[in-house]
């Protein structure tokens, strides 16, 4: 990787399934200031140990879902939430309609 790359830290918030496999409702963590909507995901997957839940998580950046096709200029004061569907809340299929929703952005 090339060390000229800027990084910077960014807050993630874990949710539902994913803060009960991390164990923790939220940390810090650097990534490069440019980054693809699929490398964080799968930064945030290997770093935090998600395998498990990876098809079936959602990163929001700020509050808001951003498509799977989006490069993302994250700055300090960014904060990251993983995800996944909750129990007794989205069914499968109104989830999957959402995910198909979010790819279509």
């Amino acid at each position: 990787m090339d060390d000229s790359v800027t990084k910077v830290q960014v807050k993630v918030l874990f949710f539902a399934k994913a803060r009960e496999l991390t164990g923790r409702k939220e940390c810090y963590i650097t990534v490069p200031q440019k980054l693809s909507y699929t490398d964080l995901l799968v930064k945030v997957i290997n770093q935090f140990n998600l395998e498990s839940i990876r098809d079936i998580l959602i990163l929001a950046v700020n509050e808001e879902f951003v498509s799977l096709d989006r490069v993302l200029i994250f700055s300090e004061k960014d904060e990251i939430a993983v995800i996944p569907p909750l129990s007794g809340g989205l069914s499968h299929f109104k989830y999957e309609s959402v995910t198909q929703q979010l790819r279509n952005i």
